[in-house]
């Protein structure tokens, strides 16, 4: 938390503004340190940033695989520059970055029988975050919102049942009692004040209780439904209750949810994947891919090869993946 502002009477009110837009950053933050791990990118060129690579397709919801000048292979932002094709996506890419642009022609595949024919440095590869291309910041800042308002209304809930109650003095008393308040809110033991303040405020104090609800509780159920919805989002298995509390179909129903959010990210990764392979000629172990981190638990990690364990001749060895079952 900040440091108070010393001798301003309005302190006070300034430190619950930096707790609120402290509250909402920290769960956004934590929100989008989980967005940009769920996938690992690998077998990339050393010349390219798979963190920046998975920031531009959160921030942005694209980026773009390419070769600069100097051909090296590079990731940038991306947004469109040219024409759209037959399936609505553009023919060509503006890929920029920190002093670097420059526009490649969106390599969509449709050249694969003349890969031999072109220049692929006269390419890029076209990522998308998801099928719609769309930023994963948008929906993660609404999440970020409403968990800020949960927390901060439990705050406030816990807050006036330590004090439930309004004073009310005159004017010239005012700053006093703010003080001593203010001792209440800081959790001291014991409130000082001196004797000539009792006399002075004995008459004139009034204390009118407020007998508000607890309901601290019920805010912080309803913050867990929240962070797992948005787990839900990202493809992120979630449920916090035993399984024998849960029937079948409702657990089902979760994860095939779960299954389609994380599909909508994986697959446009994947294809980029594929046709960066096929673009710049990559085969075996040089050849990129991504799949979701090992520790990333759903039901792709028990179906999809993308999560299992490779044996030598690179594949998939089963056994471990029934061990994960387990």
């Amino acid at each position: 938390m900040r440091r108070r502002l010393v001798g301003n009477r309005q302190a006070k009110f300034k430190d619950y503004m930096y707790v609120n837009d402290d509250t909402y950053v920290d769960f956004l933050e934590r929100l989008k340190k989980i967005a940009i791990s769920m996938f690992e990118w690998v077998n990339l060129p050393d010349s390219m940033d798979a963190r920046y690579l998975e920031l531009c397709l959160y921030y942005l919801g694209q980026a773009a695989l390419l070769k600069n000048d100097k051909d090296i292979f590079i990731n940038t932002k991306a947004c469109s520059a040219g024409q759209l094709n037959i399936y609505e996506l553009p023919t060509e890419i503006n890929c920029y970055s920190v002093e670097f642009n420059t526009t490649k022609k969106q390599y969509d595949g449709f050249a694969i029988n003349d890969i031999n024919k072109i220049n692929p440095s006269d390419y890029c590869v076209y990522v998308l975050n998801n099928q719609n291309r769309c930023a994963t910041a948008w929906t993660l800042e609404l999440f970020a919102y409403r968990l800020y308002l949960a927390q901060r209304t439990a705050d406030v809930n816990i807050t006036v049942n330590k004090m439930p109650f309004i004073v009310g003095v005159p004017e010239n008393q005012r700053l006093t009692m703010e003080n001593l308040i203010n001792q209440i809110d800081e959790n001291r033991p014991a409130v000082f004040g001196t004797k000539e303040l009792a006399s002075t405020i004995k008459d004139d104090l009034r204390v009118l209780p407020t007998n508000p609800p607890f309901v601290a509780d019920k805010l912080n159920d309803y913050k867990k439904e929240i962070w797992n919805e948005a787990l839900t989002f990202l493809g992120i298995n979630n449920l916090n209750e035993k399984k024998e509390r849960l029937i079948s179909d409702e657990t089902n129903s979760n994860n095939e949810l779960i299954n389609l959010n994380l599909q909508s990210y994986l697959t446009p990764r994947k294809e980029a994947c594929k046709r960066f392979n096929t673009l710049f000629g990559l085969e075996g172990e040089k050849a990129i891919d991504v799949k979701v981190r090992s520790d990333l638990y759903n039901i792709i990690k028990q179906e999809e090869s993308v999560v299992a364990d490779y044996n030598a001749d690179g594949k998939v060895d089963f056994e471990d993946v029934k061990e994960i079952e387990k």
